[in-house]
């Protein structure tokens, strides 16, 4: 299960119980330091990766590599708003969420809106439970197949077509900006059919 943190007056948890790895990438991890140990309990552990950078002498031109940091707690994913790539990632999982959430779950407009505080206000301690968190259930990825050299293959997004609602329109649109240009259609373009 992946926890996320969203920054906010109180901060704000939300939980999702199989996202892929490739959209946690760019999240900080933080610890869950000052909460009761049911919380941590509840995250369970995850495995934090810090690589370090290599280090090069510059009087001999030597290069020095360094064994990664791993850390084994229970961490938070936090969501900081400030930053610009930490915004956009989110609105990938939202788009994640949105594309391959069973149609029995019902989603809020806005994914952050269904996030509980952790607090009544800002000064106040932790009072939200983690069995109140709401936590999103997705179908597991398949682990990618690999090819001879035990790389993954490279593969093409799926190409998006969306088609016009309005009975007796034929418009379809394809590519990445499709829901775009449909909605484009709907408002401007669309030709209305006068009754007679």
């Amino acid at each position: 299960m992946q926890v996320f943190r969203l920054m906010a007056m109180p901060d704000r948890v939300i939980a999702f119980d199989e996202l892929p790895q490739r959209l946690l990438h760019g999240f900080e991890m933080c610890r869950a330091d000052g909460f009761p140990r049911h919380w941590k309990e509840w995250m369970g552990k995850t495995k934090k990766v810090t690589q370090i950078p290599p280090e090069k002498d510059l009087l001999t031109g030597q290069v020095r590599r360094f064994d990664p940091i791993v850390e084994e707690d229970a961490f938070f994913y936090l969501v900081d708003w400030t930053i610009n790539s930490n915004e956009e990632k989110w609105k990938e999982i939202c788009d994640y969420v949105r594309q391959n959430v069973s149609k029995d779950v019902r989603l809020q407009e806005k994914l952050e809106d269904m996030a509980l505080p952790l607090a009544a206000n800002k000064t106040d301690s932790v009072t939200l439970e983690p069995e109140d968190v709401v936590v999103i259930p997705l179908p597991k990825e398949a682990a990618p197949l690999l090819d001879a050299s035990g790389n993954e293959p490279k593969k093409s997004a799926p190409l998006m077509v969306e088609k016009c609602p309005e009975e007796g329109c034929t418009a379809e649109f394809e590519g990445k900006y499709a829901r775009n240009a449909l909605r484009m259609h709907k408002e401007r373009k669309h030709k209305k059919v006068a009754v007679a």
